[in-house]
């Protein structure tokens, strides 16, 4: 192997890496509370913020919608019903 190649290949598992985890969705559902009423989106804190100001509040992250889904369910926080950020 060349020395070119031995001293890049750190960079490239790096690399390799990153785009694996950038590939994942990691956290890309929250269960929020806005506007008082449960619901699950895609959109990050930021986003979120701007488009509700502090009218909502995340109460969990998940990887998949239907893993937020399943939560609220199982925890009494069905999506639509009544909440409360306090």
């Amino acid at each position: 192997m060349s020395s070119g190649l031995k001293n890049r290949l750190p960079t490239l598992a790096a690399a390799a890496i990153m785009a694996v985890l950038a590939a994942s969705p990691a956290s890309a559902y929250a269960l929020i509370c806005k506007h008082g009423k449960y619901d699950v989106d895609s959109r990050d804190e930021a986003q979120l913020k701007s488009a509700f100001g502090t009218s909502y509040c995340t109460m969990r992250r998940f990887s998949y919608r239907s893993d937020a889904e399943n939560f609220a369910k199982n925890n009494n926080m069905q999506i639509g019903k009544s909440c409360s950020c306090r």
